[in-house]
């Protein structure tokens, strides 16, 4: 028997359709049905017309998406001979507005989808949890604002640097933000400090935790979270940024990547077509997002929920609200210690003058996204985005299952449609 369930209250929508045997998933094939061409419409124009472009594939990583063509143009330079040389102002600034984009989503993910979806499973009553995510998330967006201008879709980002300078004032605005952002994390959703949290090393020490956080933990092992959800326990990042390793992981064990076996297949759904390709590194699929960066890090608890629980259901959830209140933590250090002084921009030679290919990869909120661009005289001749939807569900014959295949496989529908929620799906970053 065939059922067909399709998932909204996402970034666009996906159709997931259920292969049942005794009530349970044997198989799961998955289709995004709506086709956006972002890489044919860059086809013929201006390099720098793809800074205006790429942030308009995403609604919620805008700025992941302008950071990759970033990446993707400067490295063309770098392949081409041309020197391109970075300020650490330039690099912070770069880097403190991607971390408060995933501060966001992850705010959004956790209020808006998986606590709620959480709450339908379980029956447990409603609050208004929305309005949490809305809050967090819009004091998030103020403090990127004043740093990146208009969000989403901004393209402060230039090769070369940004166009942002920002004041003293500016920046102690941005700290008061950071404060009652942090604030508002400690008290609604931890119930403790950001640093005792941080601190915490084994699932037990956040038993006593009367807080959002607390009950969603203790309601994931209610619904057998951490026995559910089992992928293929490898992970892989590709995005270089202060918070995570280049790695591939193998269980534990950390092991160098090259982008050069990244590679992309059409996905298979034999009920409805599909515009998605699956992402892959020398053939195989891999888990990206904040439970593989968590990994590469070795941070402490997720290590031991990884030990007890290994790659299930509970795990990748909790490794995203362990990841954001790293990602807090980081993004006030960086804002304090950002240097006023330091020039924002570094002119590069005229873009008509640039005939190279370039990659460009980012830690997007879902996982690593890659641009990949083909620039003759300045002039885009193939542009390529892979992104992390793309690794984490993909499409695949029972003999290769990706990721969210693999961990909806044995479970019932009801419990299927929670784990698919737990990799953060995004539908219009996906088919392009």
């Amino acid at each position: 028997m065939i059922q067909k369930k399709l998932i909204d209250q996402i970034e666009g929508e996906a159709t997931v359709y259920f292969e049942l045997k005794d009530e349970k998933v044997e198989h799961a094939s998955i289709a995004f049905p709506h086709f956006r061409g972002m890489e044919k419409i860059l086809e013929g124009k201006n390099a720098l017309d793809a800074l205006v472009i790429t942030p308009r594939v995403c609604g919620i990583c805008g700025h992941a998406h302008l950071m990759a063509c970033v990446r993707a143009i400067e490295n063309a330079y770098e392949n081409a001979g041309m020197q391109v040389k970075l300020t650490k102002k330039a690099k912070d600034l770069r880097e403190i507005t991607l971390i408060l984009e995933i501060i966001q989503n992850h705010f959004k993910w956790l209020y808006l989808v998986i606590i709620p979806a959480l709450n339908k499973l379980s029956k447990s009553e409603e609050e208004d949890f929305p309005l949490k995510g809305a809050f967090a998330a819009s004091l998030a967006t103020k403090i990127l604002a004043i740093f990146a201008g208009q969000w989403p879709h901004s393209s402060y980002m230039h090769p070369g640097g940004v166009t942002s300078d920002p004041s003293h004032v500016e920046r102690l605005q941005a700290l008061s933000y950071m404060d009652e952002l942090i604030n508002f994390f400690e008290k609604e959703c931890l119930g403790v400090d950001i640093e005792a949290f941080l601190g915490f090393e084994s699932c037990n020490d956040m038993e006593f935790m009367q807080s959002d956080i607390g009950t969603l933990g203790k309601t994931l092992m209610q619904m057998n979270m951490h026995n559910q959800g089992h992928a293929h326990d490898r992970f892989i990042v590709f995005g270089e940024h202060s918070f995570t390793k280049v790695s591939k992981v193998l269980q534990t064990r950390l092991v160098n990547v090259d982008e050069k076996y990244i590679s992309t297949k059409d996905a298979y759904c034999p009920d409805e077509k599909t515009y998605a390709k699956n992402a892959l590194y020398k053939g195989e699929f891999y888990e990206s997002g904040p439970l593989a960066r968590a990994m590469s890090m070795n941070v402490p608890l997720i290590k031991n929920m990884h030990r007890r629980f290994k790659d299930s259901a509970y795990t990748r959830v909790m490794s995203r609200v362990i990841e954001l209140a790293q990602l807090l933590q980081d993004c006030k250090g960086l804002i304090q210690n950002l240097s006023l002084d330091e020039s924002s921009f570094t002119s590069l030679n005229d873009i008509t003058q640039l005939n190279a290919k370039g990659i460009g990869i980012v830690e997007a909120p879902r996982g690593s996204l890659v641009h990949k661009i083909d620039i003759e005289k300045g002039i885009i001749v193939s542009y390529e985005i892979i992104t992390p939807t793309q690794w984490n569900l993909g499409s695949s014959k029972k003999d290769k299952l990706s990721p969210s295949q693999m961990s909806m496989k044995g479970t019932p529908v009801s419990d299927s449609l929670f784990i698919f929620r737990t990799f953060d799906v995004c539908s219009v970053c996906t088919t392009h």
